[in-house]
């Protein structure tokens, strides 16, 4: 094939039940897979909205399509079908949808096409038998519970398995006879039988069920030649027979055997079909006659079906190290195994008309990297490492899959890592991405101590917290003589923007997306930077359910149990459910224009529950159930404004997604965000606010969209915001919702009527509200530093708060805030905004206050969870255990227990109850 030429996919539901959302999704996460694998393009066939009256059956039934473009000359039909096959079984959600693949047209002009098709097995294991004169075995069941394990795991084998234990003739026929009809030619199909294998006086091979009689083969047993001529019948070009029985053997009482002992395997299925391959244990493996009844020589567990078995579980039958085991691979292994085992065995193979490696599953082990290629990636020489940039660069654009992640993942290693700007240069052309700066960064003076403040002394390896007694005040505060609401201007006014530097001249004014920040230029050519904050600290109590019970619980900050995800890539963040039941990971994005990788996990099983993509985290509803996702739909790009490089997103919008986590199923998917997207749920998970968050230069419409977080239907849309919405916030009843804007208004809506019951003008997000909904505060222009006070929900003035350092969240009974600065958390009384309590220590990251508000957990500089008492400040204990950043912490809604989260892949529990 030419290089330069295309594929085409299309994707559609593969069976009854797959709605639009759905196939969306999908289509979707393939399309990020694809480019993440190293293929240059793909992009959307059909663009533009549906045809009037088309139907969403229609649309459905129709699939949709990508077009894949630029691919090298090693690409074939073959090698992306391969790739979507393997794609599909990765995850059971997937296999709701069919993949056909085509490509253009050929010299001859003829087009060549295939299908990603499914991989089906059956597996076989009869044990007992009616007939006296046929041994019970013991190894069969065991041995298919163990093949179906592997083979249906999808990052193995990646089969849809059907067992079948102690079946009559009758069943096995219909059974066997499904598995062969109405297949596709790129579907797997895998047939394996562990029973015994008997021989009539002809010399034919039968396959004994359950009810076979050995009086009446003929009318009993399963003929090898009916197995024969299903497969025959079969489109599929890979079907793997594997036989664990004994091909020789013995007949009724008192006949004698033919002379020829052996099975010609060879004859029995080699039929008129093709791509077929048979492996058995062995060749004549013979029976004994005892007293006329027929018994194995040894009824032991199977080595053949033990060794296949290890083989794929551990990876081991990869013999190449290329990250795929071929059907070649597994007989040489298991062969060997089995020789070694010293059982008298000689494992068979046959091929009839293959072509290619048949790939029987995926080895759980990384393939390694030529070994010319691992020497210059060892050489201290940077021409030899580009030598192997080079060969690395030819791998990624190979049809090989387990080359191509071994080859993305060593260029990334030397695009990030390597100390030569030639060979990080070389490495980040072969990825398609910018090579990051190795420059070191400016020395930064510490902050100076104010000389009011006593500095902390630490003794070695011992946090005494400093405590400022009750009634000292440091803060500067304003307190309005007379309470002025805020008013509101008129709406023609244009909002405040921050400047930032414009684009390079020639570019094109399209929003530029960094993770958690959004850079927008606007019409006039004014870019505004916002820097959209995240982790607000909550002082609503968290809707979880009680951890633990009983009387019997471990001393204050003991672990109460550990649960490991079972994942083996790497995290970047995770967070947290308010009840501690799921937890979602974020992996590193492949560059700055790509989403992360998001999969939620069951904490209690470590278990995942689905994989889907997000730009800007998750957000839970505070009872767990439900989680929203927000990501951008169309073309992404990377860009470099001010030396950094940074995401373009254009040509498309960004989707607000809200999941079931219990199933992963779709509940809603709210469209057309410009930007990025805020979410809020109300406090008891019944509403959900969106609203976009671009930043502009412009003033633009920027509504908030309120929704039934149940059914996804529109309950109420809040007009009058001028910019992207940055921060929002329910009271604890629902009733108020707060609002912070880029330009630096903030607005308080009454959720019921529709209507802001205030505008303030000069107030900065973020916001925050008290869980009482009586109480506002809103950061301060950056100049000036600090929060403001303000009652809800008028807006009216209660205090300018100053020298404090950032505003930290509301105490649960809402009688009193926090504080950060300078590694010095501050506990206010809200009435007296008078210190009630003052922690000192090496702290960083969020507060999270216990239910009741007597504890407060956060993180240490070196990224463990501590806890601290809240009404004095005394530090209590870390929690010690993690091996990598904790990422999120979470009370259970009685206070007894704490969940912690992080990138070592384990969710943590600590009794917390004094």
């Amino acid at each position: 094939m030419s290089e330069g030429h295309d594929f085409s996919l299309r994707i559609t539901p593969a069976g009854a039940g797959v709605d639009q959302a759905e196939v969306e999704e999908l289509a979707l996460q393939l399309r990020r897979d694809l480019l993440a694998s190293g293929i240059p393009g793909v992009r959307r066939a059909v663009e533009g909205p549906a045809p009037d009256g088309t139907r969403s059956a229609e649309l459905v039934s129709a699939g949709i399509g990508f077009v894949l473009t630029g691919l090298s000359t090693a690409a074939s039909v073959a090698q992306i079908a391969d790739y979507v096959q393997r794609w599909r079984e990765a995850h059971p959600r997937r296999r709701r949808v069919e993949v056909s693949v085509e490509a253009d047209a050929t010299p001859g002009g003829a087009r060549a096409s295939g299908t990603a098709g499914r991989r089906r097995a059956l597996l076989v294991a009869n044990a007992a038998y009616q007939d006296p004169g046929l041994s019970r075995l013991r190894s069969p069941v065991a041995d298919v519970r163990a093949l179906a394990d592997v083979l249906g795991e999808p990052g193995i084998g990646g089969f849809d398995v059907e067992t079948l234990t102690d079946a009559g003739e009758s069943v096995l026929r219909r059974r066997v006879a499904a598995l062969f009809a109405d297949r596709q030619p790129d579907d797997v199909l895998l047939l394996h039988f562990s029973c015994h294998g008997l021989k009539d006086q002809r010399g034919r091979l039968y396959l004994a069920a359950a009810d076979t009689e050995l009086g009446s083969l003929a009318a009993t047993g399963l003929t090898a030649s009916f197995v024969s001529e299903q497969m025959s019948e079969s489109v599929s070009r890979s079907v793997l027979l594997i036989l664990d029985c004994c091909y020789s053997g013995a007949f009724a009482r008192d006949t004698s055997v033919r002379a020829d002992r052996a099975v010609h395997l060879g004859d029995e299925f080699r039929g008129g079909g093709s791509g077929r391959t048979v492996l058995t244990a062995s060749s004549a493996t013979e029976y004994a006659f005892e007293g006329g009844q027929l018994t194995s020589y040894g009824a032991q567990p199977s080595v053949f079906t033990e060794a296949l078995v290890h083989g794929l579980r551990t990876g081991d039958a990869d013999l190449d190290h290329d990250g795929e085991i071929t059907v070649d691979e597994l007989f040489d292994y298991v062969a060997r195994r089995v020789r070694e085992a010293g059982v008298g065995q000689v494992p068979r193979k046959w091929s009839f008309e293959t072509t290619g490696a048949l790939v029987v599953a995926r080895s759980v082990r990384p393939a390694t990297l030529p070994e010319v290629i691992r020497a210059d990636l060892g050489s201290d020489r940077p021409v030899l490492r580009l030598e192997a940039v080079r060969a690395l660069a030819e791998l990624l654009a190979g049809g090989h899959e387990g080359y191509r992640r071994a080859a993305r993942e060593a260029l990334g290693r030397l695009r990030d890592d390597d100390d030569s700007t030639q060979v990080r240069g070389a490495a980040a052309a072969a990825l398609g991405s910018a090579a990051p700066p190795r420059l070191p960064p400016p020395a930064v003076p510490p902050p100076a101590t104010p000389a009011t403040e006593t500095p902390m002394v630490e003794a070695p390896g011992v946090e005494t917290p400093a405590i400022e007694p009750p009634g000292v005040e440091r803060p500067a505060i304003e307190t309005p003589g007379v309470e002025t609401p805020g008013v509101a201007a008129p709406e023609t006014e244009s909002p405040q923007v921050e400047a930032a530097p414009a684009p390079p001249p020639g570019s094109v004014s399209v929003p530029l997306v960094k993770r958690r920040r959004v850079v927008v230029v606007g019409a006039i050519g004014l870019a505004v930077a916002v820097a959209a904050t995240i982790g607000i600290v909550s002082a609503l109590p968290r809707q979880q359910q009680t951890a633990e019970s009983g009387s019997d619980r471990p001393g204050f900050g003991a672990a109460l149990g550990t649960v490991t995800l079972s994942y083996d890539g790497s995290i970047q963040s995770a967070e947290l459910s308010p009840d501690g039941r799921w937890v979602v990971t974020l992996d590193p994005p492949v560059d700055e224009a790509a989403a992360q990788v998001a999969r939620l996990w069951d904490t209690s099983t470590g278990q995942r529950v689905m994989t889907f993509e997000t730009d800007d985290g998750v957000v839970f509803s505070p009872d767990g159930s439900a989680v929203a996702g927000v990501a951008f739909e169309g073309k992404r790009e990377v860009t470099t404004v001010n030396g950094e490089p940074l995401a373009v997103f254009k040509e498309g919008a960004t989707t607000v997604s809200l999941r079931d986590t219990a199933r992963g199923h779709f509940i809603a998917r709210f469209t057309g965000y410009e930007g990025s997207a805020a979410v809020a749920f109300s406090p008891d998970g019944k509403t959900v606010a969106t609203a976009s968050t671009l930043a502009a230069g412009k003033p633009f419409n920027a509504p908030i969209h309120v929704w039934d977080a149940a059914t996804g239907k529109a309950l109420a849309t809040l007009a009058g915001h001028s910019n992207g919405i940055q921060s929002m916030g329910f009271s604890h009843d629902g009733k108020v919702l707060v609002t912070g804007a880029a330009g630096g208004v903030t607005k308080v809506w009454d959720v019921a009527g529709g209507t802001s019951s205030a505008t303030l003008r000069n107030a900065w997000f973020p916001v925050w509200i008290s869980p009482d909904g009586k109480t506002l505060a809103i950061t301060l222009p950056g100049d000036k530093g600090g929060f403001e006070l303000r009652r809800s929900p008028d807006g009216k003035r209660v205090a300018s708060i100053t020298k404090a350092g950032s505003f930290a969240g509301f105490t649960p009974d809402s009688k009193a805030y926090a504080t950060a600065s300078k590694r010095t958390v501050r506990l206010f009384d809200l009435r007296t905004r008078k210190v009630r309590a003052m922690l000192t220590g090496p702290v960083q990251g969020d507060l999270v206050f216990s239910p009741d508000g007597k504890l407060i957990a956060t993180l240490t500089e070196e990224g463990e969870p501590a806890l601290f008492d809240a009404a004095n400040g005394q530090g209590l204990i870390p929690l010690t255990g993690h091996t990598g950043k904790v990422t999120d912490l979470a009370f259970a809604a009685d206070g007894r227990t704490l969940f912690t989260t992080g990138t070592d892949k384990t969710v943590r529990k600590w009794n917390v109850e004094r």
